[in-house]
C-alpha cells in the first residue's frame, strides 16, 4: 500500500461521507444506510489508488440512488 496524498485525501473524503451516512441510518433505524456507511468507512483500509476512488464513488452513488 502506498500512502500518497491522493490516497489520504480519498480516505478522508469517503470516511467522512461513510460516517455521516452511518449516523443517518442509525437515526432512521434503516439497515441499508448503516451498511453502506460502514462499507465507506472500511474501504480506505483495504484499497488504495484508483480502486479506492472507483469503489468509493460507486458506494456513494448507491447512497443517493437507492434502487
Amino acid at each position: 500500500m502506498s500512502f500518497d496524498a491522493s490516497t489520504l485525501f480519498a480516505g478522508l473524503v469517503f470516511s467522512t461521507i461513510g460516517g455521516s451516512v452511518w449516523m443517518y441510518g442509525k437515526r432512521q433505524q434503516s439497515m441499508r444506510p448503516m451498511l453502506l456507511g460502514a462499507a465507506l468507512v472500511g474501504v480506505p483500509f483495504l484499497l488504495d489508488g484508483l480502486p479506492l476512488w472507483l469503489s468509493g464513488a460507486a458506494l456513494t452513488a448507491l447512497v443517493f440512488f437507492p434502487r
